[in-house]
C-alpha cells in the first residue's frame, strides 16, 4: 500500500515543514507524494483509498485541513469515509485535532495524531530553499519526524506518539533560547492521539546510510 504524503510548499511555513518530510520521510515510502501543486483535494481523493497511512502538513483549522494555497483536502462532513477508513492519519497542521480528528475517527480512521491548538516553530527564512538544513526548525520538527519514522518502522500509534512527546521534552531541557523552549512545551502540551493506540501499519524499509548523507536539491533556485 502507498503512503499518502501531502506536502504543500507555497509559503515559508509549509515549505519548512514539507522540507523536513521530503528529506526524512519521502525516501522511505512508495511514490504517492502530493507535493506542491499536487497537494489538492482531487489527487487526494484518487489515492487515499489505496493507502494505509496518511501523513500531511499544511494549514488547518478546527474542522479543516488544507493543501497547496490553502485548498481544502479534508473537512468535517465533506469527505468519503472510504478515503480514511482503516488508516492511521498524522496531520502536522494547526487545530485539526479539535473537530476534524474526532470526525475522522468516528468515520473509520483507526488512529489520528494531531494538535488541538496551533503548531508553532521558529524558522530561519534564509534557509527557505533548503529547509531541512534549518537547525532552529529542526528543534521542533525532528520530534515529529522521529514519531513518523517510528510508525513506518511498524511501531504502534502510542509508541510513535510517545517518541514525539519525548523529543519535545528532551530538546526543551537543553534549549537555551527561551522562545524556542516555550514553543517546544506548547507543541507538546497540544499534541493528541485519538482512536486505537495499538494501531500500526506495515513496516517500511529503513533508509540506507549513504542515502541519508545526500540531501535533496533546493526546493527552488537560490537568488544571487
Amino acid at each position: 500500500m502507498p503512503v499518502i504524503l501531502a506536502m504543500p510548499d507555497f509559503d515559508l511555513a509549509t515549505r519548512s515543514a514539507s522540507g523536513f518530510l521530503l528529506r526524512w520521510i519521502a525516501p522511505r515510502v512508495e511514490p504517492a507524494h502530493l507535493f506542491a501543486g499536487l497537494a489538492r483535494r482531487k489527487p487526494f481523493q484518487l489515492l487515499a483509498p489505496q493507502s494505509d497511512i496518511i501523513i500531511g502538513t499544511g494549514h488547518g483549522d478546527v474542522d479543516v485541513f488544507t493543501g497547496q494555497n490553502e485548498v481544502v483536502i479534508l473537512e468535517v462532513g465533506q469527505y468519503d469515509p472510504r478515503e480514511i477508513e482503516g488508516k492511521i492519519i498524522k496531520l502536522l497542521s494547526c487545530q485539526t485535532a479539535e473537530y476534524l480528528g474526532p470526525d475522522l475517527v468516528k468515520n473509520g480512521c483507526v488512529a489520528f495524531l494531531g494538535y488541538t491548538d496551533d503548531y508553532v516553530w521558529v524558522v530561519d527564512a534564509d534557509l527557505a530553499s533548503r529547509p531541512w538544513a534549518d537547525d532552529m526548525a529542526a528543534t521542533s520538527l525532528m520530534p515529529v519526524v522521529d514519531g513518523l519514522n517510528a510508525l513506518l518502522d511498524g511501531k504502534t500509534a502510542r509508541e510513535a506518539f510517545e517518541i514525539e512527546l519525548q523529543g519535545y521534552l528532551r530538546n526543551a531541557e537543553v534549549e537555551e533560547d527561551e522562545l524556542i523552549k516555550a514553543v517546544l512545551e506548547f507543541n507538546r502540551d497540544n499534541a493528541i492521539l485519538l482512536g486505537d493506540e495499538g494501531a500500526k501499519v506495515r513496516a517500511r524499509p529503513t533508509l540506507a546510510l549513504p542515502f541519508k548523507l545526500v540531501p535533496p536539491p533546493p526546493l527552488f533556485p537560490q537568488r544571487t
